[in-house]
């Protein structure tokens, strides 16, 4: 068995890593429209992403503010492994930001956003590059 304890988020964007800049990404699946056929064709995937918000040129934050509703290439280590194994997969997916990320917040805080990526089908296992 190998349960999964978060402790570091490997997250990339376009082949960009956002590591430290990222504090939860969850996929999920809703039902869709159900129809005929596979039941995996009426399960609609997300991808949720709580980050801090950063207004550095290279940052993840101001990569989504920049291009809202672009199409990226999403992966995820849940084990936060540098490199995918059969034992410890990255997960991989295509998708686009639902909106713009959160700017501002509370005085003596740090500015976190949350946001969705509505993803183009079921995440990818990946075990090797």
């Amino acid at each position: 068995m190998a349960r999964i304890k978060g402790k570091s988020i490997v997250f990339e964007v376009d082949g960009t890593e956002y590591s430290g800049q990222t504090s939860n990404v969850t996929f999920s699946s809703a039902v869709g429209t159900l129809g005929f056929g596979d039941y995996t064709d009426s399960l609609d995937f997300t991808c949720a992403v709580s980050g801090f918000q950063d207004t550095a040129a290279a940052s993840l934050h101001s990569a989504l503010w920049a291009d809202p509703g672009a199409t990226v290439t999403i992966s995820f280590a849940p084990h936060g492994n540098a490199v995918p194994s059969a034992a410890q997969p990255w997960f991989t997916a295509t998708g686009y930001a639902e909106t713009v990320p959160d700017l501002g917040g509370a005085a003596g805080e740090f500015f976190v956003y949350d946001i969705n990526f509505i993803l183009t089908g079921k995440p990818a296992r990946v075990e090797s590059f």
